[in-house]
């Protein structure tokens, strides 16, 4: 018996981690914030994409972007702690990646405002090269629409219909997901019941 809810439990765990259309932690970093970019849409990324990250001195951080077609990438940079809100300073390549973002170079823009149109404060993050399929300058920027199209990277093509972003940090606890703790919950539960159900 205990098997068998040993069993259903590791299956209902991996159903409920699929369930999330980004993952909710990156490398060992813990979300900060998510968004939708929407291509009909203007002004969609949140103010303080980071959170407190900055002034709680975070050192590592990263970033998951799926696209509504199902092209994804994440990457995560580990040394920005003395990096924060500053511009051009020298490409801090990538310490893991995925996807479309294995080929980007390193970044060399890192800010967290509000949501502002001056430069450079208006480049959370930009890379030093940075070429995918939508874009040829990946750079999250606020000033949009960038090339006559609505999105907050700099979209060089139309077509991409939606890209969901999310930002990590290792400053954020690492929180289970509602799911997962409640399939948690499940399971201790039946394994109470079993034992019950022996003496």
């Amino acid at each position: 018996m205990i098997r068998k809810l040993s069993v259903l439990l590791v299956t209902m765990l991996v159903l409920s981690s699929n369930a999330y259309a980004t993952p909710i932690t990156l490398n060992g970093l813990g979300m900060i914030k998510q968004w939708t970019d929407t291509e009909a849409v203007s002004d969609e990324m949140p103010d303080f994409i980071w959170g407190t990250s900055d002034t709680d001195g975070a050192n590592r951080i990263g970033l998951h972007v799926l696209f509504a077609d199902g092209t994804e990438g994440s990457a995560t940079w580990n040394g920005v702690s003395g990096l924060w809100n500053t511009s051009n300073f020298t490409p801090l390549a990538s310490d893991f990646s995925t996807g479309f973002m294995t080929t980007f170079g390193g970044i060399h823009f890192l800010f967290n405002t509000a949501a502002t149109n001056t430069y450079p404060q208006a480049l959370p993050l930009a890379w030093a090269g940075s070429v995918m399929p939508f874009s040829n300058n990946f750079d999250l920027d606020y000033n949009d629409p960038f090339n006559g199209i609505n999105s907050n990277f700099r979209a060089s093509v139309r077509g991409w219909s939606s890209a969901v972003f999310t930002t990590y940090s290792d400053t954020v606890g690492v929180v289970p997901a509602p799911a997962t703790l409640a399939l948690f919950g499940l399971g201790l539960a039946g394994l109470g019941w079993s034992r019950r159900k022996k003496a």
